[in-house]
């Protein structure tokens, strides 16, 4: 078995492919990056809306779509906001239409397409909890995300069986939000953003990755799935488990307009403003959550972070 996965070199596309590899299923990789040291073959990104080659596109027979320019990167401006939305739709496009031009010429293709979203699909609000059938927001990031997935969508009239996942805050240590928001803890001085109140929806990314393959390999697995555990948390209560799995107390906060200086429009949309995900499709699926609480979730990502420290 083959599986073509772009970005593959990434914070998720990265432990995916070596579980996969794991479990004896060949990677093929699509990246803007020239490394070589994954062992495995790399397939560069279709410049300006190409084609994948029709032999690739045959050798494969599911995708996972993971590529999009990271939205914490750098402060927002027109240039960057264009990148984060054309890196996402971009090449979704270039798959399904890959994937039509072989439907069309009589040439195999793949049948499955796992395709990354976004919690920011539903935008933001104190309080309501936002399911897979609650509607899509307002914002850039919603827009973002709803014209994401309508690619996406797009190869299920060509008889692909797709899967849409909306991640949540993905935790893990050595990259993510987790790593951002650790740091000044390590020097005393860590806290929350603005008031503390905003919800947020999170997932420990062996979890994530854990769903990515089961959607992967069950077909009753169709349409769209919240990838958060079903216990959000306020950004405040976020802080104060952190604090406790680092040693250190979120002593301080960061007044929003000190955030919104830092992280410019970004600060607004994702970090002053939240969103309450339960993933209620994944338990209608019977999926059991390996971990879902932050504090053991925290736990078990210092614990391995340690052990990697000490060579263990």
């Amino acid at each position: 078995m083959k599986i073509l996965i772009t970005g593959g070199t990434g914070f998720v596309g990265t432990p995916l492919v070596g579980e996969l590899k794991r479990q004896g299923i060949t990677a093929m990789l699509v990246s803007r990056s020239n490394q070589t040291n994954y062992g495995t073959p790399f397939i560069p990104v279709p410049l300006d809306g190409g084609l994948f080659s029709s032999d690739l596109i045959g050798s494969v027979s599911k995708i996972v779509n993971l590529a999009g320019e990271s939205i914490a990167g750098s402060r927002w401006n027109e240039k960057v906001r264009r990148r984060i939305l054309t890196s996402r739709v971009g090449i979704t496009r270039s798959i399904v239409e890959s994937i039509r031009r072989n439907q069309e010429q009589n040439l195999p293709y793949p049948k499955v397409l796992v395709s990354a979203s976004a919690v920011g699909y539903y935008g933001t609000h104190p309080s309501e909890t936002f399911t897979e059938q609650s509607q899509r927001g307002n914002d850039f990031l919603a827009d973002v995300c709803h014209r994401w997935e309508t690619e996406a969508y797009k190869a299920e009239g060509l008889g692909v069986r797709v899967v849409c996942t909306r991640f949540g805050h993905v935790l893990d240590h050595d990259g993510g939000m987790l790593t951002r928001v650790a740091m000044p803890f390590r020097f005393g001085v860590g806290g929350y953003l603005g008031d503390g109140q905003q919800w947020m929806s999170w997932i420990h990314r062996k979890e994530l990755v854990n769903i990515i393959m089961q959607a992967l390999e069950n077909p009753a697995w169709r349409g769209v799935y919240n990838l958060t555990t079903p216990y959000a948390v306020t950004m405040k209560e976020f802080m104060n488990v952190l604090g406790d799995a680092l040693g250190s107390k979120s002593r301080m906060s960061v007044p929003a307009f000190a955030a919104r200086l830092l992280f410019g429009e970004m600060a607004q949309e994702v970090l002053l403003k939240g969103q309450k995900v339960f993933p209620k499709r994944l338990l209608e699926q019977g999926y059991v959550f390996e971990f879902s609480t932050l504090a053991e979730s925290l736990s078990d990502i210092y614990r391995q972070c340690s052990k990697k420290k000490s060579g263990i």
